[in-house]
C-alpha cells in the first residue's frame, strides 16, 4: 500500500454471491479513480439472531480498529445479524469516520436502500406499454415477504393504470429460486386462464426457470411469451435468449459513498442522509427489444472451464493439507507443511496468523493480543513464517509481506466461538472463484488447526492417563501409611532386582516393633501410627535406597538388601543403627513411651532360584528369638 493510498472497509456475508461482487467491483472501480483500496471482511453470519459464531465474527471485525480506514460500508442485508451490524457501526463511531449501511438501519450510519419497487414497476410498464402486453403473469418471491409483496403491488399498480384487471391467479410465488418457480410455471400452463403474453419475474433466477419450462412446453421466448427478470446477474446475460432485466446502479451508489467521504474530509462532519439505489431497465432479447446476441460465449465457457478446473485442483490441495496434518502435533509443524500443500494462485498473496499462545498448545479464550504468522506467501513464493507481533501491528506486518494489492479479503480462522486467528488474501482484482477459494482455504485451515490442537490435547490426555495409571500401579504396590512397599510390591520388585543385580549376597532383614498394643491402648492409635511410621523410616534409612523395604503387617517389616560386603550386616550392628535413627527422629524424645524393635537377619549367596519365603521364615524365627531374649 503506497503512502498516498487510502483504505475503505467493507463488511459482507457471502461475498462470493454475484450481487455482492457486482457492488464490490463498482466500489473498486470508482475507488481506484479516487485513490482508495478495499479491505473486505468476509463473514458467514446470515441470520438475524442466535448464532454461536457471532462473537467470533465480532472479534474478526475488531481487527478494523487497527486499520487506517477512512470509511466503513456494511452490507447489512447480507449480514442480517443486529449484534454484528451494531458492533461494526460502533467501531466506525469510535474511529469517527463515515459509515454506510445497506438495507439495514444502524446508529450514525448513512442508510442506503435498494429501490426495488420503482425499478420493477418500470420493467412491468415497459412490457405493458412498450410491448402492448395485456395478459401478464408474475413470478413473485416469498409470499408475505415485504420486498416480494412490494413488487406484486407494483405489478398490480401498472396493470390497473392501463385498464387491465388484476387476477390473483396470475401471480405465482416462486420464492426467488429455481424449483419453486418451475412448479408455479407448471401451474400457469395447466390453468384454465388464457395463456399469458408475458411473464414478469421478480429476479433473474426465476426468469431463467420460466424460459426453460416454456421451451420444454413448446413455447418460444419472446415470440410466443415475453419473459423479463430483475437483478441483472450474469446468468441472465449468458442465457439464450439474453434476459431483459433491471440492474442496480452500483456505480451511482459508489459515487455517493465517495462524495460523502470527500465531504467529510472537507468539513470534518458526518451528516447521515439516505440514498436509494436506482434500478435501470436493460432491454434485451427475452422481451424482443434486441435481436443480436452480444455475449462472447466462448469467453464465458472458457472462464467456466477454468473455474471448474480450479475447483478440482483446490479440493485436491485442501485434502492434501488435511491428510498431511493428521499426524501433526504442533502448529510449528503445521507451519512447516503449509508451503508443501498450498499454492500462491496467480499474482496475489496469502497470509494467515494465529494467536501466539496456540503455537505452544495453550488454550486461548481471550481477544487478539499477540499473534504469530502461520503462513506467508506472495509473488508465487512462500516466505518465512512464525514471526511474532502485537495485534496493533497486523496491518504493517501484512504490508511488509506484499503491498501491491488493491483488495484485501479477510477471513476468520475458528471453530465455533473459539477464535484461532485470521487469514488474508490480497488481490489486484477479484472474481467469484477468488472469493470461493478464500472461503475454502479458511474452512480447511480452521479445521486443520483444530485437528492439530485436538492431537495435542489427545497427547496430553494420554500422558495424564499414563501418569495416572503409573500412580495407580504404585498405589497398588505401596503401603499408604508408611510409603514402603506392601506384600505385592515387595515380591514384584524383589523378583526384578534378583534378576538384575550383580551383587554376591542377598540379605533378608526382619523387623518387628515392641509393645505396639500397649502404645495403642494407652495413648491412642494416632500415637501408634506415629510409632509405626518412625520405625518404617528407620528401616528404610539403615537398609539404603536400593533395598526392597516392605510393611508386611501392622508392625512387621521385611527388607532385602543386595550386597558384596556383608561384614556389617549383623543383628547387633543393624539393630544399633536402627535404634539410633529412631532416637534421632524429631518428636521421639518427647513421647511418654519408647519405640524399640526386634531384628533378625539371614544372609545367603545370590542364586536365581533363591527361596525368598524360606529366608523370610528363618529371619522371622531369629527376630522373635531375639525379642524374647531381650524382653
Amino acid at each position: 500500500m503506497g503512502d498516498n493510498d487510502r483504505l475503505i472497509g467493507v463488511f459482507v456475508s457471502r461475498a462470493f454471491e454475484e450481487n455482492n461482487l457486482n457492488f464490490t467491483h463498482a466500489l473498486q472501480r470508482i475507488g481506484e479513480e479516487e485513490g482508495y483500496k478495499l479491505a473486505i471482511f468476509s463473514l458467514d453470519t446470515t441470520v438475524s439472531a442466535g448464532v454461536d459464531r457471532t462473537p467470533a465474527e465480532i472479534e474478526l471485525c475488531g481487527l478494523a480498529e487497527y486499520l487506517p480506514l477512512e470509511a466503513f460500508v456494511i452490507m447489512g442485508e447480507t449480514i442480517k445479524n443486529r449484534d454484528l451490524i451494531d458492533s461494526i457501526a460502533a467501531i466506525a463511531r469510535r474511529k469517527q469516520i463515515p459509515c454506510f449501511c445497506m438495507d439495514r438501519e444502524a446508529r450514525g450510519c448513512y442508510p442506503i436502500r435498494h429501490d426495488y419497487e420503482s425499478g420493477f414497476e418500470e420493467m412491468v410498464r415497459h412490457v405493458v406499454v412498450d410491448h402492448g402486453a395485456r395478459c401478464v403473469n408474475m413470478l413473485a418471491g416469498h409470499k408475505g415477504n415485504e420486498i416480494s409483496e412490494a413488487r406484486v403491488e407494483a405489478y398490480r399498480r401498472v396493470l390497473e393504470e392501463n385498464g387491465i384487471r388484476y387476477e390473483p391467479e396470475r401471480v405465482g410465488y416462486g420464492q426467488f429460486w429455481d424449483m419453486p418457480a418451475r412448479q408455479e410455471m407448471q401451474r400457469f400452463l395447466k390453468s384454465d386462464l388464457p395463456m399469458p403474453e408475458a411473464i414478469v419475474c421478480a429476479n433473474d433466477a426465476m426468469a431463467v426457470a420460466a424460459c426453460n419450462v416454456l421451451e420444454k412446453a413448446g413455447y418460444r421466448v419472446p415470440e410466443d411469451v415475453i419473459v423479463t427478470g430483475f437483478d441483472g446477474v450474469n446468468e441472465g446475460k449468458y442465457y439464450h435468449p439474453v434476459l431483459s432485466t433491471c440492474a442496480p446502479d452500483y456505480e451511482g451508489t459508489a459515487w455517493f459513498i465517495f462524495d460523502k467521504i470527500r465531504e467529510w474530509h472537507e468539513t470534518g462532519d458526518i451528516r447521515p442522509e439516505a440514498f436509494l439505489i436506482k434500478y435501470y431497465v436493460e432491454k434485451n432479447q427475452s422481451c424482443g427489444c434486441q435481436v443480436h446476441d452480444t455475449v462472447n460465449r466462448s469467453e464465458v465457457i472458457r472462464g467456466l472451464s477454468d473455474s471448474l478446473g480450479d475447483c478440482a485442483w483446490h479440493t485436491h490441495a485442501m485434502n492434501e493439507l488435511v491428510t498431511s496434518a493428521l499426524p501433526v502435533r504442533s502448529l510449528h509443524d503445521l507451519a512447516e507443511i503449509l508451503p508443501h500443500t498450498e499454492y500462491i494462485w496467480r499474482n496475489y498473496f496469502r497470509y494467515a496468523a494465529v494467536k501466539t499462545e496456540l503455537m505452544d498448545g495453550t488454550e486461548v479464550n481471550g481477544k487478539y493480543q499477540y499473534m504469530t504468522t502461520l503462513m506467508c506467501g506472495g509473488d508465487g513464493k512462500f516466505k518465512r513464517s512464525e514471526t511474532n507481533f502485537q495485534i496493533e501491528d497486523w496491518f504493517d506486518v501484512l504490508n511488509a509481506s506484499d503491498s501491491r494489492w488493491e483488495i484485501l479479503l479477510v477471513r476468520l480462522l475458528n471453530a465455533g466461538k473459539t477464535v484461532y486467528g485470521y487469514m488474508v488474501d490480497g488481490f489486484r482484482e477479484i472474481n467469484q472463484r477468488d472469493v470461493q477459494r478464500n472461503d475454502e482455504l479458511s474452512m480447511f485451515l480452521s479445521d486443520t488447526i483444530n485437528l492439530v490442537l485436538q492431537n495435542q490435547q489427545l497427547d496430553k490426555l494420554k500422558q495424564n492417563l499414563l501418569k495416572a495409571n503409573k500412580e495407580l500401579a504404585n498405589l497398588s504396590e505401596l503401603d499408604a501409611m508408611t510409603e514402603l512397599y506392601n506384600r505385592r510390591g515387595f515380591y514384584k520388585h524383589f523378583a526384578r532386582m534378583l534378576q538384575e543385580t550383580r551383587r554376591k549376597y542377598v540379605v533378608l532383614i526382619s523387623v518387628d516393633m515392641n509393645r505396639l498394643k500397649h502404645i495403642n491402648d494407652t495413648y491412642g492409635h494416632a500415637e501408634g501410627d506415629f510409632a509405626i511410621c518412625t520405625l518404617a523410616h528407620a528401616v528404610r534409612a539403615i537398609c539404603g535406597e536400593k533395598a526392597v523395604c516392605a510393611r508386611f503387617g501392622g508392625d512387621e517389616f521385611d527388607s532385602v538388601v543386595f550386597a558384596d560386603d556383608v561384614s556389617e550386616m549383623t543383628e547387633e550392628i543393624m539393630g544399633q543403627r536402627l535404634q539410633m535413627y529412631i532416637d534421632r527422629t524429631e518428636g521421639v524424645d518427647e513421647k511418654p513411651y519408647a519405640i524399640t524393635a526386634g531384628i533378625g537377619i539371614i544372609v545367603q549367596e545370590w542364586s536365581k532360584d533363591l527361596d525368598i519365603e524360606h529366608m523370610i521364615g528363618e529371619a522371622d524365627t531369629l527376630m522373635y528369638h531375639n525379642k524374647r531374649k531381650n524382653r
